[in-house]
């Protein structure tokens, strides 16, 4: 089991690598001149050379790339173009933002995903299993963004349950009760898709444990079907819940970013997505490589939970 961690974690650095790379090159062939948009289009020809030789624009990929990774390596992230401040100074003021709404986001994904997996899946081709599958195929199908506005319409601008932007009511001595009132509709849209996933593979599994033999014979010793349900075979079922559920860390995180821009919500997506417009470079390196540790943190340990719940992994 050490020997399958141990190669977990290398493959999870050679992809934060090649992820850092992926992003760095995409960034730099994309349209547009980075010192030309800080300069405006205004500037001289030789001021713009200029900003290019100061910024090391000048320099080939690969040379930029290795600098950065060494930086990267000694904790400096470089500085953001827009704001004039360490990119990592932006990361660390906006990223509890976002693991507090992801950290939601997730509780509501395993704690009802497993709840209508159980449901459905214990309850297999009956009516209640069918009503939940089409629940859960609407809320596979409904864009996040699309969601989001929906919510923000209907509980936001008409019912006026829930406020409607940002977090500025959130004061450091504010209440559980208001931080939840601006955090559940962020949560609820982020949380639909990654629910209904979650829900439809832990059903299947569900489904398998329930044609089982011990089953079978945990119905004769005369349990009850709660009991087979949510002890017997739930034990079962756990491995393949915590997988799935575990893939949903870095995907919540990273799909926050269509929750924060409709709500207003300060955290990392909003951050990146005023970078993308800003072509702060250094900004945007630094977002997505945060969304990539998080994202393959959450797989990593999603993998060791399985391992050690499920004996079968171990090899």
């Amino acid at each position: 089991m050490t020997r399958l961690i141990v190669n977990r974690i290398f493959a999870t650095v050679l992809v934060l690598l090649g992820v850092s790379f992926v992003v760095f090159a995409a960034l730099h062939f994309s349209p547009g001149d980075v010192a030309r948009t800080i300069l405006g289009l205004g500037a001289t020809e030789e001021r713009v050379q200029a900003l290019r030789q100061e910024l090391g624009l000048d320099r080939p990929l690969f040379i930029q790339f290795w600098d950065w990774l060494v930086a990267l390596l000694r904790g400096d992230l470089g500085r953001s173009i827009s704001l004039s401040v360490p990119v990592s100074d932006v990361i660390s003021d906006k990223i509890w933002a976002s693991l507090l709404l992801m950290g939601a986001s997730f509780a509501l994904t395993v704690s009802f995903g497993l709840l209508f997996a159980a449901l459905s899946g214990g309850h297999h081709r009956s009516l209640l299993d069918r009503l939940i599958t089409l629940l859960m195929l609407f809320l596979a199908s409904l864009p996040p963004f699309s969601l989001g506005i929906i919510l923000l319409i209907v509980f936001g601008l008409q019912l006026r349950i829930f406020p409607i932007s940002g977090v500025g009511a959130m004061a450091d001595d504010a209440t559980v009760y208001v931080v939840a009132k601006h955090l559940f509709l962020p949560a609820v849209t982020t949380a639909v898709s990654s629910l209904a996933v979650v829900a439809r593979v832990t059903r299947s599994a569900f489904i398998d444990e329930m044609g089982e033999p011990y089953v079978q014979a945990a119905r004769a010793r005369g349990h009850s079907e709660g009991r087979i349900i949510t002890v017997e075979t739930m034990r079962n079922v756990l491995p393949s819940f915590v997988t799935i559920a575990g893939l949903q860390i870095g995907f919540l995180f990273s799909s926050a970013l269509f929750s924060e821009i409709i709500f207003n919500w300060p955290g990392i997506g909003l951050q990146l997505y005023q970078g993308i417009l800003q072509r702060d470079f250094p900004v945007v390196q630094g977002c997505v490589l945060a969304i990539a540790i998080v994202f393959v943190i959450g797989n990593l340990l999603a993998d060791i939970l399985a391992i050690v719940l499920d004996p079968r992994r171990r090899g």
